[in-house]
């Protein structure tokens, strides 16, 4: 039996999943020895449980891993098992990476090591969709792979703009490569898949999607890129879940605000307020991210004389306490609220002001540091 037999075996066996895998990886050294031990030792092992273990001691007579690639061998998708060389790096470096990756089209490395995530709502409305294209149409030229989720909305913007930048794109979706969804974007896959990027899944060939493949699918697409955009997100949105696992694979979430009196950019406002780095444009992530050389001649809002950015633009009563306060140590937003007794909505307009005048830095973790 071959490496990539054991990952596809172990990949369709109901209810095992890409953590209980790592799990039993450990235990065992191997996916042949998985396969071969006894349900007892199975069983032993944290999250396996009597019921789960003699699934997969008896996974000949559940799943047949020569029909799943016979599958895919027909509708031209290739395997990559998390056992091969190619499997992108981003991803091996997750606790709970995928096991096995279904593939139309080709990556390369250089996808994960200089590559963004851009996530938002289903339900965009025009501002959202025409930030979501024009950033990553200006990140696809600058040579960043925008990785996103081909769903409506944002996710098709953010593909779209990078292709028409002529750039590269990853589409990775929540479910099998033959149960492509939404249908309504077979045409936007197919131009993903033709020379520039992949559409990927970790899902068995022929699984439709359902209400636990989304979220599954979001850990794949913060944990392929370096750093995680979100351009337009009401209060309750699965684009937070996507921001929420960046934090936790220690990307750095980046956020568009958009206007405060409309409830379809509530979330991107409230992770602003948590300490995400507000982006209003594809040059603001480059400088962030360091991707790209600051541009030859006078800094922003430099005057033409030798004096700083900072030494020039006036600030406010408040704004100078915020400054006083961060040199104490109070360098989060929570902490700046309770040290100076005011409301986040307080705090964080003078943080962005203060961002704006070069005076502080937001750094990784929602902490601000002085410049």
């Amino acid at each position: 039996m071959t490496p990539q037999e054991t990952a596809v075996i172990l990949n369709l066996i109901p209810g095992l999943g890409p953590v209980r895998i790592m799990r039993l990886m450990r235990a065992f050294a191997s996916p042949e020895l998985v396969l071969e031990a006894p349900a007892a030792m199975l069983a032993a092992v944290p999250g396996i449980g009597p019921e789960l273990a003699r699934c997969i001691s008896s996974w000949k007579s559940i799943v047949n891993p020569h029909r799943e690639l016979e599958l895919a061998a027909r509708a031209g998708v290739s395997v990559t098992t998390l056992f091969d060389g190619n499997y992108p790096e981003s991803l091996r470096e997750l606790p709970d990476p995928p096991v096995v990756l279904y593939s139309r089209g080709s990556w390369t490395q250089a996808d994960s090591e200089r590559s963004i995530a851009v996530v938002g709502s289903r339900m965009a409305t025009h501002y959202g969709r025409l930030c979501a294209k024009t950033i990553s149409h200006d990140l696809a030229e600058a040579g960043v792979t925008v990785v996103s989720g081909l769903a409506r909305g944002v996710d098709t913007e953010a593909h779209t703009g990078a292709l028409d930048a002529g750039g590269r794109t990853i589409a990775v979706i929540g479910a099998g490569l033959n149960k492509l969804y939404p249908r309504e974007n077979s045409e936007l896959a197919r131009r993903v898949a033709e020379g520039h990027g992949a559409v990927v899944s970790e899902l068995p060939m022929d699984m439709p999607p359902s209400r636990t493949t989304f979220p599954m699918r979001n850990r794949i697409v913060s944990g392929w890129s370096r750093a995680t955009l979100v351009v337009e997100a009401p209060a309750r949105s699965g684009a937070l879940i996507t921001a929420r696992m960046a934090g936790e694979q220690g990307r750095d979430v980046f956020c568009v605000p958009g206007p405060v009196n409309r409830h379809s950019s509530d979330g991107c406002h409230a992770l602003i307020r948590d300490g995400a780095i507000l982006a209003t444009s594809a040059a603001d992530i480059l400088q962030d991210m360091k991707w790209q050389a600051p541009e030859a001649g006078l800094p922003l809002f430099s005057p033409s004389s030798g004096s700083t950015a900072a030494d020039n633009v006036p600030i406010t009563r408040e704004e100078e306490e915020v400054l006083h306060a961060i040199r104490q140590g109070f360098n989060t937003i929570d902490s700046l609220c309770s040290s100076l007794g005011q409301p986040a909505h307080a705090v964080t307009g003078s943080l962005a002001r203060l961002q704006i005048a070069g005076r502080v830095t937001p750094d990784s973790g929602g902490y601000f540091s002085i410049n």
